[in-house]
């Protein structure tokens, strides 16, 4: 497993691992379980940084779950919302609670503006967002 994830290194800027009490922290903080997806993700790389196939991906660290929902007040605008990351500009990608599906949102507008529902898995949107010369990793990784 950790060879395939290594691989994850080839497209985006990735960092070390997260702990297991900082995976810990954001799942009392939020009241939630994560995926073992993503917790698998979080094991891996505490969050990543890099061009996708058509834009840009920020996935944040377990740490910056916790900080940047609340800067960005992310209850307030939309209580079944975790927001994990961004395309590095306007729009959020996060965890809708009621299904942990994976939605976007606008970072402006956020709660009055649908949000799009991108996958039904962590693993499916990370796939989706690998440039076309790694696609099928996580498929394989994830299943």
């Amino acid at each position: 497993m950790k060879q395939l994830l290594d691989k994850l290194t080839n497209s985006f800027d990735t960092v070390s691992p997260a702990t297991p009490s900082s995976i810990e922290n954001a799942e009392k903080f939020f009241n939630i379980k994560f995926p073992n997806d993503y917790k698998e993700f979080l094991q891996f790389t505490n969050g990543l940084e890099g061009e996708t196939t058509d834009s840009y991906l920020v996935l944040w660290s377990a740490e910056e779950l916790i900080e940047l929902n609340q800067a960005y007040n992310v209850k307030e605008f939309v209580s079944n919302i975790i927001v994990i990351g961004s395309d590095g500009a306007e729009d959020a990608f996060g965890f809708d609670t009621t299904n942990m599906t994976i939605v976007k949102l606008p970072f402006i507008g956020m709660g009055h503006i649908a949000n799009e529902k991108l996958s039904d898995t962590f693993a499916d949107f990370l796939s989706s967002q690998i440039k076309e010369e790694n696609k099928g990793f996580f498929k394989r990784l994830f299943g």
